[in-house]
């Protein structure tokens, strides 16, 4: 039974490309949402959200009050670098993470390019699902969408790319496959209400 409903849900992902109508809220309501604090979804469950300061306050982004952050033990992350929260019970994992590597916005969709291939010949599982450039607060970000089929739970990534400060940020925000309709709207807001502010 459980493996028919992934295969419908597939179907009906891969036949909704540009139609948000398999989403429980659009991105719209999810921005507004945002911007108010908090989010009623249609069943009534509520999202609260909080604006956390990363990378030196350099960039604040608001995040669903469930996700914390992931404290690896012994793990010394530079925190100017890298950005995880979690929620465990949930099963959402974003991340942000400064690559030295130099990168222009005219090379994002070139760069996304490059991410897609490595991640499809380092994970055969992957399914991509759609692939786009967003202009956002006059920068491009490229995103692209992928289900990886691995049991016992298939899950949904959004991998998303900018130049900032002359250098490639990576993010990326992943969830069960089942949770899509919700992560994949709010991915998208959070994404559009971040601010990052230019080093001068």
């Amino acid at each position: 039974m459980k493996l028919h409903h992934q295969q419908t849900l597939k179907e009906q992902l891969s036949t909704t490309e540009n139609d948000e109508s398999w989403m429980m809220i659009s991105i719209e309501e999810a921005i507004k949402g945002i911007s108010k604090g908090s989010l009623t979804l249609p069943n009534k469950q509520e999202i609260r959200f909080q604006t956390i300061p990363v990378f030196g306050n350099q960039l604040t982004i608001s995040l669903p009050n469930s996700l914390i952050p992931e404290v690896r033990a012994g793990q010394t992350v530079d925190p100017s670098k890298s950005f995880v929260v979690q929620d465990k019970l949930g099963g959402v994992l974003f991340g942000l993470h400064q690559s030295g590597q130099e990168l222009d916005s005219e090379q994002v969709e070139v760069y996304q390019k490059q991410i897609i291939e490595q991640t499809s010949r380092a994970q055969p599982s992957m399914k991509l699902v759609d692939e786009k450039a967003l202009s956002i607060q006059d920068t491009i970000i490229g995103c692209y969408e992928a289900i990886f089929l691995v049991s016992p739970s298939p899950y949904y990534q959004i991998v998303f790319v900018r130049s900032w400060c002359g250098k490639a940020v990576i993010g990326s925000c992943q969830f069960k496959l089942e949770d899509a309709p919700l992560w994949v709207p709010l991915t998208y807001a959070m994404l559009h209400t971040a601010t990052w502010s230019e080093l001068s």
